[in-house]
């Protein structure tokens, strides 16, 4: 990732000089963009693959396009000549593209999953009500702003959850 002491090469007492010649004078950047919604990317019920309740796991069916790759590599030539402008020495870039869904784990604001041009004449709200299902995260959106999602996710679950609990009072459920 970024030049420290498991990325300088060597041993001994030359190897200690390198680490320490520039140990605290390191900045690294990274980017993240949106994904375009594509038809390609999906998940489903896995038929075989069950948790120890019995209740199937998604399968993932998710790659980058062109834009993705394209806009990646922007982002290095655009970090590269930020740190050039403000005069930074650049030891070393990192041209990997993590790989996809990387950073879903290490965030609660995650969006998109459903898409809605997949459900044909029926809107997102249709479908929920017909199926019984309340979808109270951000999977109902179709694309991210920059900002997170959180406060509108918020909102869906607790308005969902007075729903619910005014259902239940009135014997509906």
């Amino acid at each position: 990732m970024f030049p420290r002491g498991t990325d300088t090469h060597g041993f001994g007492a030359d190897f200690k000089q390198e680490v320490r010649k520039n140990q605290g004078a390191f900045i690294g950047m990274g980017g993240f963009g949106e994904v375009l919604a594509r038809y390609e990317n999906f998940v489903e019920l896995d038929p075989a693959v069950k948790d120890k309740w019995g209740i199937p796991s998604l399968r993932f069916h998710y790659k980058f396009g062109d834009n993705e790759h394209r806009m990646a590599e922007d982002m290095k030539e655009t970090a590269q000549e930020m740190f050039e402008a403000a005069g930074f020495e650049i030891v070393h870039v990192n041209s990997r593209v993590l790989t996809e869904g990387w950073s879903n784990p290490r965030t609660r604001h995650s969006a998109h999953g459903q898409r809605p041009e997949n459900l044909g004449a029926e809107s997102i709200r249709t479908v929920a009500r017909r199926q019984e299902l309340f979808v109270v995260d951000g999977s109902a959106f179709v694309n991210a702003s920059c900002q997170n999602p959180t406060w509108t996710i918020m909102a869906l679950c607790w308005r969902s959850c007075d729903y619910l609990a005014d259902e239940l009072g009135k014997g509906n459920l």
